[in-house]
């Protein structure tokens, strides 16, 4: 047998049990919605809302319908057992399929059905009056389900709207590129997953303080847009957030994927998943230039210069965080290939070593006004002198 014949048969194999092992997921999931029914112990859906953004046509919503949200933390107590508690409960989430939802923003409505999994995406028309607001909200509702409870069906839902004097839009990676996680080290990112919260846990020198400069674009207020894109499953979605929010990070909507065993899903999928929605954020976002931030350790370069062969004239820089910056080591040399792919195609890439590297790099491209190359500095080298996380 040829080694294209064999691998040939190896995708179908992996296809077939894929497809095999999801259709076993549905069935569980089905059945165990149908013996809550049988004994009485169905709960009450309660809508989960995710950060949406605006685009200049519409509004992009989403969320997920489960009867066990993600609990209220509290930081007081975080006892390794309350983290380890709230961990599985994350992923032990009870969705619920079938529910509608409605969405309000403006005087705009729509509504969209929640899928197996309980996710919900809904596209509302943005109207005509579009304002230079950064921060908007939106309503969301269950709508005709006989479980529902007039103080639980209903929620508000943050809304990113990019205003007309954004510069760039930022896309940035989490692991390992805000948040230390250990991706590189199963043992390390299990225990800071399972055993940690967001209060425990550090994020990278002087990350704050470069993205909120970003993000501000040299006003006293926010203007260019932050996303981050993860490999993390959506059931850490309040975890990241809560993140986010301790530690100063300006706030974006977090793209994330779903934990299932389907082929787009997190247990069968690698990484490529993260390119999927930079394309859809260039794309939705056409008359903005992007810069985009990753790490070394895992596929970040690999899919950023994907997506700067793709589209070269939108994307005007990368940064690769270095995560071992004191040797030159394999995820070096990984990099260094892409680096030489972006550069075929006019745009730099650049393997950095903290925050102040960024900085100086975005300050001689004129994506950041060199007054707060020290505040940048200082506030990287307050991160560098912190304690380590246990």
């Amino acid at each position: 047998m040829s080694a294209a014949t064999s691998d040939e048969w190896k995708r179908h194999i992996s296809t077939w049990l894929t497809r095999t092992a999801s259709s076993a997921d549905d069935i569980a999931d089905a059945s165990i919605r149908k013996l809550r029914k049988r004994v009485g112990s169905v709960g009450v859906p309660k809508i989960f809302p995710y950060m949406g953004f605006a685009s200049s046509d519409a509004v992009h919503l989403q969320g997920r319908v489960l009867t066990n949200p993600p609990n209220v933390p509290d930081f007081r107590n975080d006892r390794w057992w309350r983290n380890l508690n709230a961990a599985v409960r994350r992923f032990m989430s009870d969705e619920v399929p079938g529910v509608t939802v409605e969405a309000s923003f403006g005087n705009k409505t729509a509504t969209a059905t929640s899928d197996p999994e309980g996710y919900f995406h809904i596209s509302l028309p943005r109207s005509g009056d579009h304002t230079n607001t950064f921060w908007d909200v939106a309503s969301l509702r269950i709508v005709g389900h006989p479980k529902s409870r007039r103080q639980s069906d209903q929620v508000k839902c943050g809304v990113l709207t990019v205003p007309d004097s954004a510069q760039f839009a930022v896309v940035s990676d989490v692991d390992d590129t805000i948040l230390h996680t250990g991706a590189t080290d199963i043992a390390t990112m299990a225990k800071l997953t399972f055993f940690g919260n967001a209060r425990t846990r550090a994020p990278l020198n002087g990350v704050a303080e470069l993205y909120k400069q970003l993000q501000n674009g040299g006003f006293d207020k926010p203007t260019n847009p932050i996303f981050y894109v993860s490999s993390s499953p959506w059931n850490l979605y309040d975890f990241l957030e809560d993140f986010l929010e301790l530690n100063s990070i300006p706030r974006g909507p977090l793209l994330l994927r779903d934990l299932g065993l389907d082929a787009d899903k997190f247990i069968k999928s690698g990484h490529d998943h993260k390119l999927d929605k930079v394309r859809r954020l260039l794309t939705t976002f056409d008359n903005l230039p992007f810069l985009l931030f990753g790490d070394s350790g895992q596929e970040d370069a690999r899919l950023y210069a994907t997506a700067a062969e793709e589209f070269p004239e939108r994307i005007s820089g990368i940064f690769i965080r270095d995560i071992d910056p004191q040797v030159a080591s394999d995820h070096d040399r990984r990099v260094d290939q892409y680096v030489r792919r972006s550069a075929a195609v006019g745009v730099p890439m650049y393997l950095i070593q903290d925050s102040t590297a960024a900085a100086e790099i975005a300050i001689e491209h004129g994506w950041l006004d060199a007054a707060v190359l020290d505040q940048i500095k200082r506030a990287t080298n307050r991160d560098e002198s912190r304690p380590e996380s246990s």
